[in-house]
């Protein structure tokens, strides 16, 4: 068995002879200490935790660093016997902090042997060796001869449940040879049950019963009890493996009427459990595997109670706090208020008259500081306004200039382009007129120049550079329209960007060299390109891009 309280109490001093005289002196707090310490030993963890509570709150206040380690350390072994691991842990860690900041190397080995033992419960053994380890290495580096004992015994232990055993049979050797030095009956008889679990393991039946038997007859005092389950359940689990199925079973018997620890019943109805299963007794073998399931639930249920009883003492403790803090608070003033009467009273006239003096003065400067301030305000709104008034004045001016060079650009981009088909409609009008004349058909030189000179006009209609200057002055325009419909062709564009220049649908058919009608069209077949379900739209379409 891993003794859970080791070597703590061997760091308190003997306290039964110190009388409580005071509170908040260090002898009330050491006497508030055993009384505390005596409470956990009775696994009265309510009352415990309430007392250690108390012993903290006075230690932090007079900085009693090692009242204020027990303290600390006392409150996580109240949960670490309630099974609340995590919660010990916190408790032992502030207890290390306070251990390395203010204290020896005692009480740092004291709690690095307790948190690897709750990394144990845990099932964290890698942190649990690591601890006890260091636990252990400080043990040999002060001669402790019983914290070596001790912490080599918890090793042992720890090996033993991680199947490492013939470390464990080491650590066991030096923990019996330190117990014997030590004359400590109770580490040598833990040690011994370390022992027998190890050969257990092992399958060596002989030599774990013969260490075993010798024991029961001397574990008779309520302290021993832990170890006596622990020995009993060692003989029943060998003569379980020896096939005396009699003898295995008066022992965990023996273990569940003797058994003083609710804790130790998981363990008991485990033995039970596989004993009759290997009897093949699978009835009762998976009603104790039941009780097992019942028991932890019954564990973490009175857990649970005496957490919720812990935050009923803390809550209790802090309005106890709190009222002392006031009642000393209005005993100060009170006294504080009658030394100072006396003075009041014989300087109240002057005061008064020399505060509404200064009152006058400070009411009449405030009021001009703050008359002045509402003036520079006042000023620094209308400035402020004024000049925003102008900056807006001046993007607009801005934007209508630049809204007006693109109209004119595009104005006469558009009566350039107008003009440029009107002509070519004047000249392809005069060529066929010209065409009609009988002398000018009968003269095929004429005739052919006539008609190159027509193929000319349509040449010049397709290549201009309308796009080139359009693009310039519209570059967004014309880039947002590619990037949104690739698929429209050159002539496409150009139809679109005469619309966006707001011709008519003649000035645009003229510029094309086609009918109104076939504008039209053209329109339409645009508008289906680009996904619109009607022509009348595009115009407005295309006015937001």
């Amino acid at each position: 068995m891993m003794r859970h309280f080791i070597s703590l109490f061997l760091l308190i001093t003997p306290l039964s002879n110190i009388i409580a005289q005071k509170e908040n002196t260090i002898e009330y707090c050491n006497t508030l200490i055993e009384k505390g310490v005596n409470a956990l030993y009775k696994k009265d963890h309510t009352l415990s935790m309430e007392i250690f509570e108390e012993v903290k709150s006075i230690s932090e206040q007079n900085k009693w660093y090692n009242q204020q380690y027990i303290a600390i350390n006392c409150i996580g072994l109240n949960y670490y016997q309630m099974t609340d691991y995590s919660q010990a842990l916190d408790y032992y860690l502030i207890a290390y902090s306070i251990a390395l900041k203010h204290l020896g190397k005692d009480k740092e080995k004291t709690i690095l042997n307790n948190i690897a033992l709750v990394y144990y419960e845990q099932g964290k053994y890698n942190e649990s060796e690591k601890h006890q380890k260091r636990a252990y290495d400080l043990a040999i580096a002060s001669k402790d001869t019983l914290g070596i004992a001790i912490y080599a015994n918890n090793l042992a232990n720890l090996y033993n449940k991680t199947n490492r055993l013939n470390q464990a049979l080491e650590y066991v050797a030096i923990s019996k040879t330190m117990a014997i030095v030590k004359n400590d009956k109770r580490t040598l008889m833990e040690v011994s049950i370390s022992e027998a679990q190890n050969y257990l393991q092992r399958k060596d039946y002989n030599k774990a019963l013969f260490i075993v038997s010798p024991l029961i007859d001397k574990l008779t005092v309520p302290e021993n009890n832990d170890n006596k389950i622990a020995a009993l359940l060692v003989l029943s689990k060998v003569y379980q493996a020896l096939q005396q199925k009699d003898h295995s079973l008066l022992y965990v018997k023996q273990a569940q009427k003797e058994n003083l620890n609710y804790n130790n019943l998981k363990d008991i109805y485990n033995q039970y459990s596989s004993f009759y299963f290997t009897t093949k007794n699978y009835d009762k073998a998976m009603k104790y595997k039941d009780s097992v399931i019942i028991v932890k639930d019954s564990l973490n249920a009175i857990r649970n109670q005496a957490m919720y009883q812990n935050s009923e003492i803390k809550l209790k403790f802090q309005d106890t706090q709190k009222e002392l803090k006031s009642e000393k608070k209005l005993k100060f003033y009170i006294i504080g208020f009658c030394v100072l009467i006396l003075g009041l009273l014989s300087c109240l006239f002057r005061i008064l008259y020399l505060k509404n003096k200064q009152k006058r003065i400070i009411a009449e400067r405030n009021e001009q500081i703050i008359s002045l301030e509402l003036k520079n305000r006042e000023n620094d709104n209308l400035l402020l306004e004024k000049q925003i008034k102008e900056k807006e004045t001046e993007t607009l001016l801005e934007k209508e200039k630049l809204k007006n060079e693109l109209e004119n650009k595009n104005r006469k981009l558009a009566a350039n382009a107008i003009h440029v088909a009107q002509r070519n409609d004047k000249i392809e009008e005069y060529i066929l007129k010209l065409k009609g004349n009988l002398e000018i058909l009968r003269n095929d030189l004429l005739s052919s120049q006539l008609d190159q000179l027509k193929s000319i006009l349509i040449k010049e209609d397709i290549h201009d550079n309308f796009l080139i200057h359009f693009e310039k002055t519209n570059s967004k325009f014309v880039t947002g329209l590619k990037e949104k419909h690739p698929d429209l062709s050159l002539n496409d564009i150009r139809f679109i960007c005469y619309l966006y220049m707001n011709l008519s649908t003649k000035e645009i058919a003229s510029i094309f060299n086609i009918t109104i009608e076939a504008c039209r069209k053209r329109k339409e077949r645009i508008s289906k390109k680009m996904n619109l379900s009607n022509s009348n739209e595009l115009y407005n379409y295309i006015s937001v891009i």
